[in-house]
């Protein structure tokens, strides 16, 4: 192996070992619930660069029998002959925003009515404020968070799983960015269950609570 192939091998290694630690800090910041036990959003937190700075040290070593090694650490030994080049390396990794800067996708969702058949209307538009037409939207209930709040409102069993159904649970915006369906509250769902319902669009989630009670 030449030498420039050595350090630029060691180099790789290292360069690569530290973007996997950023990457795996940013999976556990990003693994942060969005809602509290209370139905709160979480603060949700993002690296966006981060500077470096490495230094160190090259040894070469030639033997007596004309073998050469490459080291980052001084050997000792009195038959050998070193050289020594110390050196720094210094960059930034930087985050790519999503959609590598062009503009996001964002959904809101409301919810009228009362009683066991609620409205549920959503808008799709982008970062950029123009509205998103034909865009395909899924509906879901988070079932497990739904318990969760269920239970931190006092009902432990809230009996969600196949008791919140959409006439539609996928839907498609029309010209202006809308579009709605209805959202039935079976008859076995608890009066105080808090449910949680989920809208994606791409990258994009929203959610919103709802309930007979709510």
């Amino acid at each position: 192996m030449t030498e420039g192939r050595f350090i630029a091998d060691t180099l790789e290694t290292v360069l690569v070992g530290l973007a996997d630690s950023l990457t795996e800090a940013q999976e556990q910041l990003s693994d942060t619930p969005p809602l509290d036990n209370f139905g709160r959003p979480n603060p949700q937190y993002r690296l966006p660069y981060l500077d470096f700075e490495i230094g160190f040290r090259l040894v070469t070593q030639t033997t007596q029998d004309g073998r050469r090694a490459f080291l980052f650490f001084k050997p000792t030994g009195s038959s050998t002959s070193n050289n020594e080049v110390t050196s720094r390396i210094s960059g930034r990794f930087v985050a790519i925003p999503p959609g590598e800067g062009m503009p996001l996708p964002m959904l809101s969702l409301t919810v009228t009515g009362s009683g066991a058949t609620r409205q549920l209307t959503l808008q799709a538009a982008n970062t950029s404020g123009e509205a998103l037409a034909g865009a395909t939207v899924q509906l879901n209930v988070d079932v497990a968070t739904s318990q969760a709040l269920s239970a931190t409102a006092g009902v432990p069993d809230p009996r969600i799983a196949g008791n919140v159904t959409f006439t539609s649970a996928v839907l498609t915006t029309d010209p202006v960015g809308q579009a709605s369906t209805e959202v039935t509250l079976g008859d076995q769902l608890r009066t105080e269950a808090v449910v949680l319902i989920t809208a994606e669009l791409g990258t994009s989630i929203t959610r919103i609570t709802t309930g007979k009670a709510l």
